[in-house]
């Protein structure tokens, strides 16, 4: 089994090998943020591997309120959504509440 990958650039994170591991934004990365108040996001993107995917992404803990339900996708195109303005959120993907059919899809956070 592997474990999730965190690519962080400049204002993106990018999340895949989504495979048996919560994900904390806190912990995943080097960004630095503070873990009382988060990262300002702008946008998240789920990008399916497989039809009947689903990700959950929740704020600030895994049983804490959903910012982003993809719901069970029909396919692989991607789903969007953004945050206009930027909301200050706590990004955490809590491996158990996402069902995901084979490997190779990705999160892509994007935030100010």
């Amino acid at each position: 089994m592997t474990a999730n990958t965190t690519t962080h650039g400049r204002g993106t994170i990018v999340i895949t090998v989504l495979d048996a591991a919560d994900w904390h934004y806190d912990t995943s990365t080097d960004g630095g943020f503070d873990t009382d108040i988060g990262m300002l996001v702008s946008s998240i993107q789920f990008i399916p591997s497989a039809a009947s995917d689903r990700l959950i992404i929740h704020d600030g803990g895994v049983d804490a309120a959903a910012i982003f339900d993809s719901g069970v996708t029909a396919g692989v195109s991607p789903i969007f959504k953004n945050f206009d303005p930027p909301r200050w959120v706590r990004p955490v993907i809590d491996w158990s509440d996402c069902a995901f059919g084979s490997t190779g899809q990705s999160v892509i956070i994007d935030y100010v």
